[in-house]
């Protein structure tokens, strides 16, 4: 590990690529912790009686873990030297940008539907006599404005990566074409995988507190839906085993629980847009746009995972076990290393493609 973090020091591109996501994480995260506090001294113990009570905690629950999994998805690409990797954190960058543009309208809606509303005892939710939106309103909108900008940054770092990833791919498959078109379907099922994770706990989190009020409200739906996303999340986990072991029954069972959740996550929504008192609830924005991400994801895995099937005991298995599974910390970091006749402008190189696309 400590040979790949020195390697990468001497990458500029790959440095610049973990600190534009580093940056954009902590910068956000304690931007979201002044609003979170200032909600903490705004809203009182019974808040939660109300669904919208949930709304900022998950809202920064759901930022905190989403910068942690962008981090660990850029570097993850960085170690499989994967272009489309890259290229799709960029992409999922760029999602956290409605998420902050639609947060703000639903606090601004939130505080002002508690300035009425009161506990069963008559009682104000919140303290009345602060006004906590001249300073939090600031903030939530200064939050998109930093992802904008490191959402047009990013790809430009992720751009000078593909100069080198794409002559590494190129060195492990060499010329076999069809290898190469069974390895790019592995690595884009594997990263749907990946995705299929952070949208169905995002989409979980909103779905338990913020819609269904918690444990309080949910009561039997809200334990029943933590259990399913226990079990959502082992099932994506062994199908990227089954898809590296080439194990047909396995897979057979994944795509079938792939089609499971894809049900489960279409009747949620369509069943909360039917349901006038859930529309009305806190977050339903959020919730109803992970959910459509999740439906679109979840959909796009179960199609590469019926390809991964297909292509099984055509040499992937063995190809991974040498070049990918089983590879050496000392080499791997020494192939990183970046020559001083090595830079980032742009080259071109004819008759090799980008193998990892």
């Amino acid at each position: 590990m400590s040979a790949i973090v020195n390697k990468i020091r001497s990458a500029p591109a790959a440095a610049a690529f973990l600190s534009i996501g580093l940056f954009q994480g902590i910068t956000v995260t304690l931007l979201m912790s002044v609003v979170l506090l200032q909600w903490q001294e705004y809203a009182r113990p019974t808040v939660i009686q109300v669904p919208r009570g949930y709304s900022i905690p998950t809202n920064f629950s759901i930022f905190i873990f989403g910068f942690i999994f962008h981090l660990l998805f850029m570097w993850d690409a960085i170690r499989l030297r994967s272009t489309a990797q890259a290229v799709l954190a960029c992409v999922i960058n760029a999602g956290f940008l409605p998420l902050a543009i639609s947060q703000r309208r639903d606090i601004a809606e939130a505080i002002e539907s508690f300035k009425t509303s009161t506990d069963s005892n008559g009682d104000h939710l919140v303290n009345t006599d602060m006004d906590i939106w001249p300073v939090i309103g600031k903030i939530l909108l200064v939050i998109p404005i930093i992802i904008a900008v490191c959402t047009l940054i990013l790809p430009i770092s992720a751009w000078y990566l593909k100069q080198y990833f794409s002559w590494q791919s190129y060195r492990n498959v060499g010329a076999d074409a069809k290898m190469r078109k069974i390895r790019i379907i592995h690595h884009i099922f594997v990263m749907l995988a990946k995705m299929d994770i952070y949208f169905i706990i995002c989409f979980d989190m909103v779905f338990c507190f913020p819609v269904l009020g918690g444990l309080r409200s949910g009561g039997t739906d809200f334990i029943v839906n933590l259990a399913l996303l226990g079990v959502a999340l082992t099932v994506i986990a062994v199908s990227i085993m089954f898809s590296k072991s080439e194990n047909r029954i396995g897979m057979c069972f994944s795509i079938v629980m792939y089609l499971a959740m894809l049900g489960y996550l279409l009747y949620l929504v369509i069943d909360a847009q039917l349901d006038e008192r859930r529309r009305s609830g806190g977050s339903i924005d959020s919730f109803t746009a992970f959910g459509c991400m999740g439906i679109l994801s979840i959909f796009m895995t179960t199609i590469f995972a019926i390809l991964c099937l297909r292509n099984f005991f055509g040499g992937l298995k063995e190809h991974l076990g040498k070049h990918e599974e089983a590879w050496d910390p000392h080499a791997s970091a020494k192939d990183f290393e970046l020559g001083n006749d090595i830079n980032f402008e742009y080259k071109s190189v004819p008759g090799v493609r980008d193998l990892d696309s």
